[in-house]
């Protein structure tokens, strides 16, 4: 490749890597990140002879301050400051691009690539950022390599002639189209080097003491969702994501209850308890979350512990730790989402994060929920019991409803009459809510059917479903479950969260996804609390994930993608300790192993000793073999080739011996001085040392060589040798 092509090419590797850790993190709307791409790939042509630069620099220097205008008045009106200037770096990098001219426009190219850079570390969180950022520790190292030597040529690079002759100015444009300055041996060699220097780079963030994400930043945009936030939920909010794969949760569980072949886990997040107008919300009235906070439990961590809204105390510590002990722990990484709700297992009692989590303003929660403010993704454990009351155990619950659990048997009064008298039907001749809630749960999977096809209501939705429709997802089971076991008398609320999950075989995790969501029910039961019925029969959930090669690399990729979020987006101290904990153990056990290896070799050495000599003997005789052949052969050229070596003719060998002995007599010739500047300096038999000067460059460089040139050459190297001798014994005498 031509050095010019190679420069080039590099820069807009550089640039591109740089675009993308940008702008494929979602952070900039998808028709100016393509816009920009166009850009940078039209720029590549734009240049002489094709175009002249002075022609149309007035038509960037307009669509400059007008691109300027837009992004600050954008700015303004939006708050935004991020993504529009952002998107204005953009512009910048594409303006610049299609007007390199010297060294100081690629210069700038360098800077707007390095600040794109920089955004894209906080516009996008994904892998595809340390993918783009080894790249472009790899291609800026070439790219910048190949500037410099660009710059020195552009810059009057000067090349040394002979002594005697002016220096002359070298055409920069035929080495910048010399195929002999860079090939593939500089490339590998630059990049394993930029390699090695990212892999420090690395060590070096490790190491690095740190505090976290979310002590700088507000926190980054998040996957919306219906059915997560304060304003409630109406019915089919879920019916419209049930496809999306997007991984919104991530959580390490004992492989017993998130393996492949695990019964699918219900993954509670809020819960509602008003219904009007196939709407589900939060009533003012509704109990508030109980819990008490913990903030001395473990080092740098906050424990906050629930309890039941109709128990007469806290729990005691010993309550709570044998509550842990018999429930099972989710370590829970929630990606960013519309909605600050933290879900768990089941009905969790039990959550803890770092203390650097805490939000500055607390809130009062409603329902047994849990919510957290939190920039990006948040790390925290929860503790759930998995495994309902024996059903036996729920008939022998007593027919008792605690203060303000009146909200939970509300029902409006659009609620028809044939849906109360369909209550009353199913439940008839069941003596206990248990019964009744099995009943209505039995009559609903088996009667109704599911389905994703979404159809406009003509009636009260419930109604409408029950009657109709006869099929419809998940929110309308759960609804149809609620308004049914309201009305023959069983305390009841609505419950938002996932359902399953894809278990991840790599790393042991369940991935949930976005399709996941799902909608069921709590029924409340005096003395054991709340427990979860489900009502929505088999359907297409996306299940645990496929066995295909398709599908065991998606889940591959995750990992990678969860490893990233663990180890860069969410580092912080606690996970700094901990990998040094891991690190130390680790290289205590190489340590013993490598000890126990040399120990074992070092006794079967001295059990086999003859043996043992004779075979390193052999090896050490090969690598002296290779080593003494490897430099036979002399080093290699830029183009992979052996370099030939020098051979050292008469004339060099005369001059080489004369000035060995110059530099006895004290006339020592240094390597940047060459033999004819030493000639200034010379005293010992000048004259002779100068005819010898001659006759070597006239061999060497003129061609000119013959007998009795070489002969005189001889001549001349004996009287400076006994010129220089004499010299020095009359030093001696003086």
């Amino acid at each position: 490749m031509r050095f010019a092509q190679a420069h080039k090419a590099s820069t807009y590797l550089m640039v591109a890597f740089s675009y993308l850790a940008m702008v494929s993190g979602g952070g900039i709307s998808s028709g100016i990140a393509l816009g920009g791409l166009i850009g940078l790939v039209a720029s590549w042509w734009w240049e002489p002879p094709l175009i002249r630069y002075e022609k149309w620099s007035w038509v960037w220097t307009i669509s400059s301050l007008l691109a300027l205008g837009y992004a600050v008045l954008a700015a303004v009106a939006t708050g935004d400051y991020l993504g529009v200037g952002a998107e204005f770096l953009m512009w910048l990098l594409v303006a610049k691009a299609f007007n390199r001219r010297a060294a100081r426009d690629w210069q700038q190219m360098y800077l707007l690539a390095f600040l794109m850079l920089v955004a894209g570390s906080v516009l996008n969180a994904d892998l595809t950022y340390g993918l783009c950022f080894l790249g472009f520790v790899i291609a800026s190292t070439w790219a910048l390599t190949l500037f410099h030597l660009r710059r020195e040529m552009e810059d009057n690079l000067l090349v040394k002639h002979a002594a005697d002759r002016a220096s002359e100015r070298v055409e920069v444009r035929r080495i910048l189209d010399s195929k002999r300055i860079v090939g593939p041996r500089f490339f590998a060699g630059t990049g394993a080097l930029s390699f090695g220097v990212f892999l420090g780079a690395a060590v070096v963030f490790l190491a690095l003491p740190r505090v976290g994400m979310g002590f700088f930043l507000k926190g980054r945009a998040g996957t919306s969702f219906a059915g997560f936030s304060d304003a409630g939920t109406q019915l089919g909010g879920h019916g419209v994501i049930k496809n999306d794969d997007t991984v919104v949760m991530r959580v390490e569980i004992d492989p017993k209850y998130g393996g492949r072949d695990a019964p699918e886990m219900h993954w509670r997040g809020v819960a509602y308890d008003r219904y009007i107008n196939g709407r589900w919300t939060r009533s003012e009235n509704a109990p508030q979350t109980r819990e008490i906070t913990d903030r001395g439990a473990r080092p740098n961590r906050e424990r906050h512990i629930l309890f039941a809204t109709d128990a007469p105390r806290p729990p005691t510590d010993d309550e709570i730790d044998a509550y842990e002990a018999s429930s099972i722990r989710q370590d829970v990484w929630l990606e960013p989402i519309d909605s600050d709700v933290l879900f768990g297992a089941s009905i969790p009692n039990e959550f803890e994060y770092t203390s650097s989590l805490i939000p500055r303003k607390p809130r009062q929660f409603q329902n047994d929920e849990m919510h957290l403010d939190h920039a990006g993704t948040i790390h925290y454990s929860a503790w759930s019991v998995v495994t309902p009351p024996p059903a036996d155990e729920l008939r022998k619950a007593k027919k008792h409803l605690p203060f303000k659990f009146g909200v939970y048997l509300q029902l409006p009064p659009e609620i028809t009459q044939r849906t109360r008298d369909l209550a009353a039907k199913i439940t008839a001749g069941a003596t206990t809510d248990y019964d009744r809630a099995v009943a209505i749960q039995t009559w609903l999977t088996s009667n109704l059917t599911y389905t994703l096809e979404l159809e406009e209501p003509t009636s009260e939705p419930v109604d409408f479903f029950l009657f109709e429709r006869k099929k419809g997802h998940c929110e309308y089971f759960a609804s149809a479950f609620a308004v049914l076991a309201r009305a023959a008398g069983i305390p009841t609320r609505q419950v938002n969260g996932f359902l399953g999950g894809e278990w991840n075989e790599y790393e042991g995790y369940v991935a949930v996804r976005a399709g996941d969501a799902h909608s069921w029910d709590e029924v409340y039961f005096a003395g054991y609390g709340w427990v979860t019925f489900d009502a929505t029969p088999a359907s297409d959930q996306l299940g645990r994930g496929g066995t295909g090669w398709r599908a065991r690399l998606g889940r591959y990729m995750d990992t990678l993608r969860f490893q990233w979020t663990k180890w860069v987006i969410e580092y912080d101290l606690a996970s700094q300790l901990g990998l040094f904990r891991d690190v130390g153990s680790t290289l205590k056990r190489g340590a013993m192993a490598v000890k126990g290896a040399v120990g074992a070799a070092w006794h079967e050495v001295k059990d086999h000793a003859p043996i043992s000599g004779t075979v390193g003997g052999l090896a050490v005789a090969a690598i002296a073999f290779v080593v003494a052949r490897r430099r036979r052969a002399g080093p290699r050229t830029m183009d992979g080739g052996r370099a030939k070596r020098r051979v050292r003719g008469p004339l060099a060998t005369s001059l080489d011996a004369a000035l060995r002995a110059l530099a006895k007599a004290g006339v020592a010739r240094e390597p940047a001085v060459t033999p004819r500047e030493l000639a200034a300096r010379v005293t010992i038999a000048a004259a002779e040392y100068r005819e010898l000067v001659d006759l070597y460059y006239a061999a060497e460089w003129g061609g000119r060589s013959d007998g009795a040139a070489e002969r005189r050459a001889a001549e001349l190297a004996l009287t400076i040798a006994a010129a220089c001798t004499a010299a020095a014994r009359a030093a001696k005498r003086s």
